[in-house]
């Protein structure tokens, strides 16, 4: 491959770098709604309420609950993971076709 072959390469290479690297902020954006998903904790406190006012003890329910929805946001958060990944990829592509470059100009 010619270097200005490299370097049209290396140009698409930046590109689908930041393309990626955007991606990966809307993701993570998409991902941190659930944060402020309710629903669950307006369920069980109504429960809980409930449970107080008629004498039930449904605190080990609650914290399994909870829990739950923890791992539930752990879980959503983790469907970035696939796209860091791509995204490193890219950006090691990259790099190795900018050191590349760099050697067939400079070390030949």
């Amino acid at each position: 491959m010619s270097i200005s072959e490299m370097k049209e390469q290396l140009a698409k290479l930046d590109q689908v770098k930041d393309d990626l690297s955007y991606l990966v902020g809307e993701v993570n954006d998409k991902t941190r709604e659930i944060k402020y998903l309710d629903t669950p904790s307006n369920i069980y406190m109504a429960i809980e309420t409930m449970a107080e006012k008629n004498g039930v003890d449904i605190t080990y329910e609650v914290d399994a609950v909870r829990e739950k929805v923890n791992q539930l946001e752990s879980a959503i958060y983790e469907l970035v993971t696939p796209f860091e990944d791509k995204a490193r990829e890219a950006e090691n592509a990259h790099d190795e076709l900018e050191c590349d470059i760099y050697d067939k100009v400079h070390c030949a």
